[in-house]
């Protein structure tokens, strides 16, 4: 797999908020649900911005069975906050 770049990765947390499919999110790893009709369940871990981020495909029926309804409160939660995008957009033009 090619690697994406921490914004890229920001970016896909945001869309996912947007559409009901973040699963789980704590400032640094993100479990997204790749679609709303696919048992696939990315891990973004985007700890350090001075890395490329660290992306896990995994069979996550389990975990959006045992997890089921988290999806609305962590999408909400996020969507409701500053977009990630903009977020690291200026912090990371502040460190440059």
């Amino acid at each position: 797999m090619n690697s994406i770049s921490f914004m890229q990765a920001v970016e896909l947390i945001d869309i996912a908020a947007k559409d009901n499919r973040l699963w789980h999110y704590n400032a640094g790893q993100a479990y997204i649900r790749v679609s709303n009709d696919s048992p696939v369940l990315m891990v973004i871990d985007h700890t350090t911005s001075s890395q490329e981020p660290i992306v896990t495909l995994n069979d996550g029926a389990k975990y959006f069975k045992d997890y089921a309804g988290a999806q609305f409160e962590y999408s909400r939660t996020r969507r409701e906050g500053t977009p990630l995008t903009e977020l690291f957009a200026d912090v990371l033009l502040d460190a440059v």
